[in-house]
Formats: C-alpha cells, sequence, structure tokens
C-alpha cells in the first residue's frame, strides 16, 4: 500500500492531543510536513515538535477554526513556512452533548455547528483553491458512529456531525474531477480524553454494545487517516470510513453520561 506523503504538506486541526496528535504524527512518520493546529498553542508546539523526530517540517498554531479570521491568518502563515496544502484533516471538535430537554441547548447546539460545521467549512476554504491550482488534495473529516444512527441524548453532537458528513459528500461530488478527493473516518469511542469522565456504569454500556469489547486506541484512527490521506486512496472519494469495532449497525440507543 503507497503511503509515502514525502514532499507533501498537511494542516490537522485539533492536534494537540488525542487523535488528532496522532494523526499528525503518523502523517509526519510517513513524510508529511505537517501544520499542528490546536485551539492551545503551546500544545499544538508540542505536537508539532514531536513530529519534526520523524525528520520532516512542522509548525505549530493556535488558532480557533470556528474563527474564519483566525483561520486565514493560520493558513497563511502556515503556508509560508511550509508550502501549499495538499492535505487537510479536519478533526478540531468538541464533545459536548446533553440532552434536548437541557437549559443550555441552544448554546451546546450552537458550539457544536461553530466547531465541527463551520470550523472545517473555514479550513476548507483556505486550502481548496491552492488544491484545485495543483489538480491535487486531499481532505479527511472526522465525522463519527452517531451519523449512521445517532446517540439519544446527544442531538447537538449528532447534528454537528451529520451536517460534516453532509458536507464530506457534497465536496467530493464537486471537487473529485478537479484532482481533489474528500472522505471522512467515523471513529467509534476512543481511549481519549472525552470518556475519561464517563462513569463505569457508562463506560461498561459502552464496552456492552461493542463487539470487540474494547474502545478504539489513536493510533488506530490515525492508520485510517493515513489511508484516506495517501496515494493508496485515490479512487476513494465521497466515502465515509468507520473505525469502531463493528460496533455500527446497531439498534439505536441512549448514552446518559450526566
Amino acid at each position: 500500500m503507497e503511503t509515502d506523503l514525502t514532499d507533501k504538506t498537511a494542516l490537522v486541526t485539533g492536534a494537540g492531543r488525542g487523535m488528532g496528535r496522532e494523526t499528525a504524527l503518523t502523517l509526519a512518520e510517513n513524510g508529511a510536513d505537517v501544520l499542528v493546529n490546536d485551539l492551545d498553542e503551546p500544545v499544538a508546539e508540542e505536537t508539532a515538535a514531536d513530529a519534526r523526530e520523524h525528520g520532516v517540517d512542522a509548525v505549530g498554531i493556535g488558532a480557533d477554526v470556528s474563527d474564519a479570521a483566525e483561520v486565514a491568518a493560520m493558513v497563511e502563515h502556515g503556508t509560508a513556512e511550509l508550502g501549499q496544502i495538499d492535505i487537510l484533516v479536519n478533526n478540531a471538535g468538541v464533545g459536548d452533548a446533553g440532552p434536548f430537554l437541557d437549559e443550555s441547548y441552544d448554546d451546546t447546539f450552537e458550539l457544536n455547528l461553530d466547531v465541527h460545521l463551520h470550523g472545517s467549512l473555514n479550513t476548507c476554504r483556505e486550502v481548496v483553491d491552492g488544491m484545485v491550482e495543483n489538480g491535487y488534495g486531499k481532505i479527511v473529516n472526522f465525522t463519527s458512529i452517531h451519523t449512521k444512527n445517532g446517540v439519544g441524548m446527544s442531538p447537538a453532537y449528532d447534528v454537528g456531525k451529520y451536517s460534516l458528513l453532509g458536507l464530506t459528500k457534497s465536496l467530493a461530488l464537486e471537487l473529485g474531477r478537479e484532482g481533489v478527493r474528500v472522505n471522512a473516518v467515523a471513529p467509534g469511542w476512543a481511549n481519549t480524553r472525552m470518556i475519561e469522565g464517563f462513569s463505569d456504569a457508562v463506560t461498561q454500556q459502552i464496552l456492552d454494545n461493542n463487539p470487540l469489547g474494547a474502545f478504539a486506541e489513536p493510533e488506530e484512527v490515525a492508520n485510517a487517516v493515513l489511508f484516506l490521506a495517501s496515494p493508496a486512496s485515490d479512487y476513494v472519494n465521497g466515502h465515509e470510513l468507520r473505525v469502531d469495532g463493528g460496533q455500527v449497525p446497531i439498534d439505536s440507543w441512549r448514552l446518559d453520561t450526566r
């Protein structure tokens, strides 16, 4: 499988920790220079420093992807340092959920759309023109197993991820003949900070609904991103690749994390 990314530059958002960090390091390990984004700039620079240990160039930049001006400035700085962005991984996300009847639902809904949908739109706007001009680009969006059936008690998160899947499929149709491939990776429950606050009962509920009885490790998700970001997937377009241990399809179920 051809996964050599030498002479390619990748932008990975939300790459200070978890799956984003592992994705940035995996792309670097396979030869890509990496623009590492995170809301927390020192954490982004830590990932960039680790990426440079693979012999590539890497820059860490703090920016809020939901802010179009911050994204524009980040991409301008990153391309000046590393060159044209060939690979975009929209990983930045929030785990804020909660039931529809919560008093704070409107704020939670807006936050999920701002980060998951508008954040990805902002980054795509800044890099797509260059990809089309070069006749080459790979965009990988992080969706979720929630895009299959949804999960009760998290409508705001579900809507944010469903909307990002819609963007993925629409851009894939529009940009395919321009040499740009747009796909999504849909992780199941992964061993990241998002699950650290779960009770033992909730954790067991998740594991009971998984055929492998285990959480995904971040590097396992990163390997799926590598496939979609590399020449190995040049004929894959508009696809959502699930990395969930076979958890989907499942019957709809409620996950009460309160």
